[in-house]
């Protein structure tokens, strides 16, 4: 059994199934593991200043790319001054859905503003409290767009699902770039097929994280 905090992230382009995976993973380790406190948090949000962040981002109105990245960032800083790192502190187990490679992703390759200066903003939003693991949840842009199109809330969606097939695919490309640049601590899951397929593949990846 470890006995500090972790900390697992799910990174992926919209569509991919991350919340629920997140969600299915927290049941997972509760049920097995009921001595320990397991979270889960969510980006942006996890505060309520984040909350705030989150409904301004998703659902309000045009915003400048620039704007756009630093609010990403400065919801990320709360949370983890708040919420992150007092719990991986408390040795509690987080599961966060999305991490600072989100916005390396989406606002530094979706939006070509540069990767390299966005991540670096980001590690200081987590005060280089790296994930111990990230899981990136990996389909093609258009197999995801399908399913964001057939889900709840499909006919208008967020601000974001609405940027087009070939801005996810620069997503999608920054994150298996990522990925490959560190394969001990990222781990690729095929999102496609049942939930419960994929969360199988997750569980199977991640063997050995809760133990020893």
């Amino acid at each position: 059994m470890r006995g500090g905090g972790l900390l697992i992230a799910f990174e992926g382009i919209d569509g991919t199934g991350k919340s629920t995976q997140v969600e299915r993973l927290r049941r997972w380790l509760v049920s097995r593991h009921p001595e320990r406190v397991v979270r889960s948090l969510r980006e942006p949000g996890g505060t309520p200043f984040g909350e705030q962040v989150r409904a301004l981002l998703l659902h309000g109105g045009p915003i400048q790319p620039l704007t756009e990245t630093l609010l990403y960032q400065a919801s990320r800083a709360e949370l983890y001054a708040l919420e992150v790192l007092p719990s991986l502190a408390r040795g509690e187990w987080l599961l966060c859905d999305r991490t600072h490679y989100s916005t390396a992703a989406y606002q530094g390759a979706g939006l070509q503003l540069g990767e390299d200066w966005v991540l670096d903003l980001g590690r200081r939003a987590v005060a280089g409290r790296e994930a111990d693991r990230i899981v990136l949840l990996d389909m093609e842009a258009a197999a995801a767009s399908a399913r964001c199109a057939s889900g709840a809330g499909a006919a208008r969606g967020d601000r974001v699902e609405r940027r087009g097939l070939a801005y996810f695919e620069r997503v999608r490309q920054a994150y298996l770039r990522h990925a490959a640049a560190d394969p001990a601590r990222w781990l690729v899951v095929d999102a496609g097929g049942s939930e419960e397929a994929v969360t199988q593949r997750v569980l199977a990846g991640l063997e050995g994280c809760f133990d020893g």
